[in-house]
């Protein structure tokens, strides 16, 4: 069951800035995005002064004069073309030289002209102590007009300090002046900027009108240059509105004005803006097509601000259609170019915005680092608007990462600033994040609090689309206290809203809350009814997210009503949705739908399935459900492939799949309004270029299979059936499969022959708690802790009439991952007393164990003890690893040799691979799990899942991680454990031995030592494995020191001396 709520953008022009949220499924975050809007602030004109008289032979004075004039005019060019740093000493020296001939005009000119360079540098208090000189020279000067853009140039300053108030005083000064003056230009350019300064306190009405005068003058003194920056201010205003379309109109106008007058940076200004409307709007190929437009542009003028500027927001359209990746790399080279520009402002907003990407892949760690960076910046400029955004976006990561007191420390800190900055859109965004933050700890009367704040200011901003998000958030909150009724009238408001502005996304999502609602208080038929609602508009909008949710919910009410079967097949419908879904899945969906605080729609099919006694096809979803959550852990990074045929098809794939992606999602914005205002051609163009390429898709999906059903199996969701599996299976083995739901364990018990389902009395919960009993170690004297034993009489005394064989391979699931099943006990004997173990992924991994581990190569490739900051010495990592060397008489790497690039580098030609290092598992997004060896000038010493798919250990037998650290986290279903070993199996072993925990040392050096001479000795890996376990337990009786190893993969019917 899925909550659907609507985040309500953010957005504020900090010196040409604008922050656009981006929204988030399940719970509202509001990240803030930097993307630039280009408004236009006035510039300091120069003097134009005479440098020679051509009549006359000139003078010393003469000379200098000119020099001062060529210098100030060397000065505007580099500053055109964002020269910053030269122009900044152009300027220098020619204000030397107008205070050396006393020119009191050229020094003010000048002083002006270096106030801009430093402004545009984001060095703005620099920039306010030269406008202020220069205010003072004219003052002296008696020169109005220069008075006049002194005070305008301080006003944008303060504007770009997030001072909005004191820009107005300023603005309005400078008005004043221009209207005493008679200075009718003057008056325009201040009523412009007047009008960018209530824009960012959120004043748009206000903003608009101020706009619109502007552009009356403008016309009136027929400056059409001024008109078309008015015309483009308002289109500004009104996306601020969320007028989107009325938006479009003005930056049309604009764009055509810029056009013929041929001002190509206005027309570079008006290109940008219209993308920005159109992301708005979720049409992001327009969007992309005018960046690059706009991008082009800035080349041709050598313009290096607008290039980075374009490349942000080239990297923020991509951001939106969910190519992170992509979307790094535009932001990269944006980061690239104003560290060379030295624009520390624009520094600060695409760090913020790769904080953002790498936020939405998953990386939250990294993500912190780069909002941190941005966090400093903004407080070294004293821009309070970035800093309040940076805290609200490192209050997200940290409520990603589950750390909710902390994600509210920042979210406080956010909303103080934006009270004090006046920011009242950032206000809302920030109270609402409280809620979310609030609601996640259980506090919902405190999250009320908040999402009613956040709702009377949405209504005073006249933000619809906020206030729908608000309306949601609260009627979640009083779900979650059980106020049904309550909640059901906020859901109504916010239907009401959505059908009132025309979004039909979020018509749906109400409908499926108020489903929820209905569902809580038993009325099953009106949910169904709300819940077809729902369903209907998500096919027409073609929603496949929504499409899915909906079914799941029908399934689930159907379930209420013990109409079982129309249960299963809404149930099988939803997964067949969910599988057919190409796209990146948000980490935060991944968490929240299928963690242990919901039940997935596998596991209410599986329950009914296997209650119907249909335990076949219950174990067929048993395998698609373990498929499909690896397939989503995989839709949020891409993976490294070595190189060859099969990393080609995979890089068409990944390209095929995001412009499916992509035009899907245009699709589901072009249909987002009543049918009668739909834009039909462009909507049969999407339609025709989207089934084009899904036929490609398909074509290329069935290459994949015949060519290569594994990589195949990292696409789609591709299992074995059971008569497969058991042909698999050897005569004397026993396969166990686990599936651990809220109200029980189910086991599938198979061989060759057979196949066998037993339910077990045992919850989740259970299982969670005496595991974490287990792994506290607090008693290192009983060999036979109770927990053990409990765990054995649940999960395996019910199971042993079927236990018949020497081997048994066990599929684990959830948080049985982390269980050493060799360790479990009657109280007097283990179950490898009785049994070689390994484990499995899952069971359809059978299917590609055959065709690995085929080398004649034992050579060894040992790497011991890296010497890490940070990471404590693993003092008997280097013994082991030299021990273990020597029985293959070769040398390990330690200390300082064992390096990233020397795995890379010998792992092709290593038969076995041993790492006696630190493991970190990443549960949140497996991909990041990495193994810590040492940087080099190469790589960063972090091999991460993601890369492991690029190694070539097809000719490796067996890989070993020694050391390997975890524990069990809140929200942990072991996915970090499948995610690693499956890394290591694509990449070409077919053995795996790894640590469930951070094991002795000592302990494992002797257990190691005794695995390879049994290996050597003749006996399979499962067998040296089993044998060297019950040695150690001579010396090292406990669990602790001799069970945290599980084999996975294939167990080696094969000796070691075989493949010397």
């Amino acid at each position: 069951m899925k909550n659907f709520q609507i985040p309500n953008p953010k957005s504020q022009i900090p010196n040409g800035m604008s922050y656009l949220g981006v929204p988030l499924l399940m719970v509202t975050l509001v990240p803030a995005i930097f993307s630039v809007t280009v408004t236009v602030p006035l510039m300091a004109q120069s003097s134009w002064a005479q440098t020679q008289n051509s009549q006359e032979e000139a003078t010393p004075s003469d000379l200098l004069q000119a020099k001062a004039d060529q210098l100030r005019e060397q000065g505007i060019e580099q500053y055109k073309t964002s020269q910053f740093q030269a122009a900044l000493k152009s300027w220098q020296e020619a204000l030397g030289i107008y205070r050396e001939l006393e020119d009191r005009q050229g020094e003010a000119n000048s002083l002006g002209n270096l106030g801009l360079a430093y402004d545009s540098l984001g060095q703005y208090r620099q920039a306010i102590d030269l406008y202020q000189q220069s205010l003072s020279l004219a003052g002296e000067l008696e020169d109005r007009q220069g008075e006049a853009k002194s005070l305008n140039n301080l006003g944008n300053a303060y504007d770009s300090l997030g001072q909005y108030r004191k820009a107005i005083e300023f603005h309005q000064q400078s008005l004043s002046l221009s209207r005493e003056l008679e200075n009718r230009q003057g008056e325009a350019y201040s009523l412009n900027n007047l009008g960018n300064a209530y824009r960012n306190l959120g004043q748009y009405r206000k903003a608009i009108d101020l706009y619109q005068q502007s552009l009356s003058l403008s016309r009136e003194l027929e400056n059409r240059q001024g008109e078309a920056y008015s015309l483009n201010n308002l289109g500004n205003a009104y996306r601020n509105l969320g007028q989107y379309r009325k938006a479009i109109d003005l930056y049309q106008q604009s764009l055509s004005l810029s056009r013929e007058l041929e001002n190509r940076q206005g027309e570079a200004y008006s290109l940008n803006n219209l993308g920005n409307a159109y992301d708005s709007l979720g049409q992001y190929r327009q969007a992309i097509d005018l960046y690059q437009q706009s991008l082009s542009l800035a080349k041709e003028l050598e313009d290096r601000q607008g290039e980075a500027y374009s490349l942000n927001n080239l990297g923020n359209a991509y951001y939106r259609l969910g190519q992170y990746r992509k979307a790094i790399e535009f932001y990269q080279q944006s980061l690239s170019l104003v560290r060379e520009l030295e624009d520390r402002q624009g520094k600060a907003n695409s760090l913020g915005n790769l904080g953002n990407a790498y936020y939405s892949l998953g990386q939250y760690r990294k993500a912190i680092e780069f909002h941190q960076q941005s966090l400093s910046l903004a407080k070294e400029l004293e821009d309070r608007q970035g800093e309040a955004n940076s805290l609200g976006n490192l209050g997200n990561a940290y409520y990603s990462l589950g750390q909710y007191r902390k994600a509210i420390e920042f979210y406080q800190q956010s909303l103080s600033l934006a009270r004090e900055l006046e920011d009242r859109q950032g206000e809302a965004n920030s109270l609402n994040n409280l809620g979310n933050a609030y609601r996640s700890l259980g506090q919902y009367r405190k999250a009320i609090e908040f999402h009613q704040q956040s709702l009377s200011l949405a209504r005073e901003l006249e933000d619809r689309q906020g206030e729908a998000n608000s309306l949601n958030n609260l009627g979640n909150a009083y779900r979650s206290l059980g106020q049904y009724r309550q909640a059901i009238d906020l859901y109504q408001q916010s239907l009401s809203l959505a059908r009132e502005l025309e979004d039909r996304q979020g018509e749906a999502k109400s409908l499926n809350n108020l489903g929820n609602a209905y569902r809580s208080l038993g009325q099953y038929r009106q949910a169904i009814d709300l819940y077809q609602q729902s369903l209907s508009l998500a096919r027409e909008l073609e929603d496949r997210q929504g499409e899915a949710a909906s079914l799941n919910n029908l399934g689930v009410a159907y379930d209420n009503l013990e109409q079982y079967q129309k249960a299963i097949e809404f149930y099988k419908q939803a997964i067949k949705v969910k599988e057919s879904i190409q796209g990146d899945i948000k980490v935060e969906e991944l968490i929240t739908s299928d963690g242990s605080q919901k039940v997935d729609t596998y596991e209410r099919l599986i329950n009914l399935l296997w209650n119907q006694k249909d335990f076949e096809t219950a174990f067929n979803y048993v395998e698609r459900g373990r498929a499909k959550a690896f397939l989503d852990q995989l839709a949020n990074e891409k993976i490294d492939i070595r190189a060859g045929a099969d990393s080609k098809l995979l890089e068409q794939e990944q390209d095929l799949k995001a412009e499916i992606n992509a035009l899907s999602q245009e699709l589901i914005t072009l249909r987002n309004s009543p049918k009668n205002q739909w834009d039909n051609e462009t909507i049969a163009e999407t339609e025709n270029n989207r089934t084009a390429l899904r036929k490609d898709y398909q074509d290329l999906l069935l290459e994949l299979k015949v060519q290569s059903p594994e990589i195949a199996s990292l696409i789609s969701v591709e299992v074995a059936s059971l008569p497969e599996i058991q042909g698999l299976l050897d005569a004397d083995t026993t396969l166990v499969e686990y599936f651990v739901t809220d109200e029980r364990t189910l086991a599938f018990i198979i061989t060759r022959n057979s196949f066998h389902t037993v339910p077990l009395n045992v919850t989740r919960q259970q299982l969670t708690e005496e595991l974490t009993l287990f792994q506290d170690f607090a008693d290192l004297d009983e060999p036979h802790p109770l927990e053990l034993k409990n765990l054995h009489d649940w999960l395996i005394v019910p199971l042993q009439p079927h236990l018949n064989t020497t081997t048994i391979t066990i599929v684990p699931h959830s948080i049985l991952h982390y269980l050493p099943f060799a360790a479990l006990t009657d109280g007097k004997e283990y179950l490898s007393d009785n049994y070689a173990l390994l484990s499995l992924p899952s069971a359809s991994i059978l299917r590609y164990l055959p065709d690995k581990g085929k080398s004649t190569t034992s050579s060894l490739l040992a790497l011991g003890d890296p010497t890490i900051p940070g990471l404590s010495p693993l003092t008997h990592a280097q013994n082991e690893v030299e021990t273990i060397a020597n029985l293959f008489k070769t040398k390990a790497l330690v200390g300082k040799a064992a390096t990233e690039s020397a795995l890379r580098s010998r792992a092709k030609q290593s038969g076995i691979i041993h790492l006696a290092v630190h493991g970190e598992y990443n549960q949140i997004n497996p991909l990041f799990s990495a193994i810590r060896l040492l940087e080099d000038t190469q790589h960063d010493g972090s091999l991460e899942v993601h890369e492991v798919y690029g190694l070539d250990l097809t000719n490796t037998n067996l890989v070993v991680l020694s050391a390997c650290q975890t524990k069990i986290g809140e929200l942990s279903r072991g996915d970090e454990v499948v995610g690693l070993n499956r890394a290591f199996l694509y990449a070409g072993t077919p053995t795996i031995i790894a640590s469930l925990w951070n094991v002795d040392d000592a302990a494992t050096g002797l257990l190691m030592k005794q695995f390879y001479s049994h290996w050597q000795g003749g006996m399979n890996k499962a067998e040296a494995l089993q044998q060297a376990q019950k040695d150690l337990r001579e010396t090292y009786p406990h669990p602790y020191f001799w069970a945290a190893f599980s084999l996975t993969g294939d167990a080696g019917n094969r000796d070691l001396r075989r493949v010397r």
